[in-house]
């Protein structure tokens, strides 16, 4: 090397290695954990956070306020408690707290970092911990791309149930997003089910060992499952292995929460034995599996890398959340898991509850995607789930795609057109990207589509979409009964009180409110349990006298009953679809032509 070039090389070298040294990340710093479980029934979680070689005067760390998935502020530092830091001789060093979520750190630039705190959690028992990361692990502000591992102390015979990868006595996570996003159950009395797709290995692990249920058939259900949903992507899964966490709870019905390469589910101890309950667990496991590609790759460009500090606002959660829901009954048909009649049926329920949403007319898919963070005190009566309305909008615009491509193209592809050109490539989907991938893929015109369906706030034009595949909307109404336009609960005097009043109705006119406690009707004590029967018990157009109480107030109004009729929506298929038809509904569904 020239004299010139050599100093030219030095100079360069020495730049970086201040630009390094001033960031703290000469080296990148070791982040570990240790998790120690002293007393189960104390619910208190000790965690030392260990910092090594992050040679910087000051270090920040915080804890998340949400956790990915779950689209509400949670503020987990609320259940932090006894924070301390010490340097690795244990001497203490100054911190300050300054935020809700964050602790400011001083030191020596040579000192490593001991972080030790506590965690108090529910789901901390003397059977089991059941952890979420964002929960429990605070993070080293700007260090998050770090790898993490994390050790747990835990009573004898516990074992530790997670989808992260085990080395040693450690799990470990390449920075602290994927660490994070595997929970975990810790404990001894699980139920463990493993089977294979493609080689891969899966499980299913249930808090509860003594759950009843059909091991073989629960588990060749799931496999179903998972074959149907990759068989989208070409039947690659994107994991070394998976892990369904299911807790078992004495409440019936299920949830979840998708996560990397796993999920948490719950479920009732008794909803094996049901067939609609099982049904509805079926459908939770498609819905968080197919997280796995929407979602979890596949995402809004906010949802990921996390910013853990505040609310992460996209449009696109009718995508994320809703589209997932429509390929979860999706899922379930092309499984034979569903016969077509249910999936129409599960499609024409939803289709049910968002008509009866007074919200539908005030509130667009996408306006219900953004506010999803915030939930007005009106939200009964102005707001939309962009689950139920973006499974509507899933259906109908795959049902458009299959339409306008002679049934050569369909929402299949627009997955795997964003597979290929986000998730594949490691980056997050603009706003605007889902129009243009079914553009893409339909090589058409959609601007109207979405303006009308998820940008508008009026009606679906259902038939309009249905019966491209030969099925059609029915609205059945159901015999008439008397109507006020109260929704009450049970208050602690056994009383009636309103818990929401309806848009436009006789009690709305009458002057009722929320919160409202309905004493007597015609001079006649009202409880919780006469209320209907007194009520049923007058005519229609008869005036009746109600009085109420409102705060510290008597009142006394009246109320005229008008005549309602329920409407049920249902999805059905059209008495005599043509061949095209019928070929875009199999297609769509996974049914075999004979």
């Amino acid at each position: 090397m020239r004299p010139e070039r050599q100093r030219r090389g030095i100079h360069i070298l020495l730049i970086v290695f201040l630009l390094l040294a001033v960031s703290g990340f000469a080296q990148s710093p070791a982040i570990d954990y240790a998790v120690t479980i002293h007393n189960p029934i104390s619910h208190i979680y000790d965690v030392d956070l260990q910092l090594h070689g992050m040679r910087t005067t000051t270090v920040d760390v915080a804890m998340p306020a949400w956790e990915p998935g779950n689209y509400r502020i949670q503020d987990f530092a609320r259940n932090v408690q006894d924070f301390r830091a010490t340097d690795s001789r244990e001497q203490p060093l100054q911190w300050t707290q300054t935020d809700k979520q964050t602790w400011h750190i001083s030191k020596p630039a040579a000192a490593d970092v001991i972080v030790h705190y506590q965690v108090f959690s529910r789901n901390l028992t003397d059977e089991m911990a059941d952890i979420s990361g964002p929960s429990l692990y605070m993070y080293v502000v700007g260090g998050k791309q770090n790898p993490v591992e994390v050790r747990y102390n835990v009573p004898a015979g516990w074992q530790v149930y997670t989808a992260l990868e085990k080395r040693g006595d450690t799990y470990y996570g390449p920075n602290y997003d994927v660490f994070v996003d595997a929970p975990a159950f810790i404990g001894n009395h699980f139920k463990v089910l493993n089977f294979e797709v493609a080689n891969v290995p899966h499980r299913m692990v249930f808090s509860q060992a003594g759950i009843p249920m059909i091991d073989a058939q629960v588990t060749s259900d799931v496999t179903q499952v998972v074959q149907a949903a990759s068989a989208i992507f070409g039947g690659k899964l994107p994991y070394r292995d998976y892990t369904f966490l299911i807790k078992v709870q004495p409440a019936t019905g299920s949830g979840g929460l998708e996560h990397l390469n796993s999920t948490r589910i719950t479920v009732g101890d008794s909803d094996f034995v049901n067939e609609t309950s099982y049904h509805r667990f079926l459908f939770v496991v498609a819905h968080e599996f197919f997280h796995l590609w929407n979602v979890k790759r596949i995402r809004p460009q906010v949802l990921g890398p996390f910013d853990y500090s505040k609310e992460a606002n996209t449009r696109l959660l009718w995508v994320s959340e809703g589209i997932t829901s429509y390929y979860a009954d999706l899922i379930l048909s092309r499984s034979e898991i569903a016969t077509p009649q249910e999936f129409y049926d599960k499609i024409g329920s939803v289709i049910d509850k968002l008509q009866h949403s007074p919200g539908r007319l005030l509130t667009s898919a996408e306006e219900s995607s953004w506010n999803s963070w915030l939930r007005s005190d009106n939200a009964d009566n102005n707001s939309i789930s962009y689950y139920d309305k973006g499974e509507i909008l899933g259906f109908l615009l795959d049902l458009e795609i299959r339409s306008r491509t002679h049934n050569t193209r369909s929402l299949d592809d627009v997955m795997r057109y964003l597979l290929a050109n986000y998730a594949d490539k490691g980056i997050g989907m603009p706003e605007d990207a889902f129009l243009k991938a079914v553009e893409a893929v339909a090589g058409s015109d959609f601007k109207e589509f979405f303006q009308m369906n998820v940008q508008g706030r009026n009606d679906l034009d259902y038939d309009r979409y249905l019966k491209l595949a030969g099925l059609q909307i029915s609205i059945a109404r159901q015999p008439g009964t008397i109507y006020v336009g109260i929704e009450y609960e049970r208050n602690d005097a056994d009383m009636p009180r309103v818990k929401r009043v309806l848009p436009g109705s006789p009690a709305e006119q009458a002057g009722v409110d929320n919160g409202d406690v309905l004493v007597a009707m015609d001079d006649q004590r009202l409880t919780y349990e006469n209320f209907r029967i007194r009520l049923h018990s007058h005519k229609l157009g008869e005036t009746i006298k109600l009085n109420l109480t409102r705060g510290e107030r008597m009142l006394a109004t009246q109320i005229t009953p008008i005549e309602y009729q329920q409407q049920t929506w249902t999805v059905a298929e059209s008495p005599q679809p043509t061949a095209e038809q019928n070929k875009l509904r199999n297609s769509l569904l996974g049914v075999k032509e004979h």
